[in-house]
């Protein structure tokens, strides 16, 4: 019985460009949802510094929204919307995308 040979070469290929379509489009949500954060946080921000500290990174793994200032968990904690408004924009884009 002789062997097959498969030249997998054009499937790699799609999967890559599968593979950078998912990462835009990932990039594509955390831009919305740190622009929508920036736009609608409920709270007064003296410095501008948590609108600012607004940020996303498009990991291996999945999108990741974050804001590292030492107080914005604490300003979350009192009931303002300083990132988790815009997490749930990013999501339902996402979620729009996959529809």
């Amino acid at each position: 019985m002789a062997g097959v040979d498969f030249d997998f070469s054009d499937v790699d290929e799609a999967f890559n460009q599968f593979d950078e379509e998912v990462k835009a489009t990932m990039a594509e949500a955390g831009e919305i949802g740190v622009q929508y954060a920036k736009e609608n946080g409920d709270y007064e921000d003296r410095t501008g510094t948590l609108r600012k500290s607004n940020e996303y990174k498009v990991e291996a793994d999945g999108l990741v929204l974050k804001n590292e200032t030492e107080y914005a968990s604490y300003v979350e904690g009192k009931d303002y919307d300083v990132l988790s408004g815009g997490a749930l924009e990013a999501w339902k884009f996402l979620n729009d995308k996959t529809r």
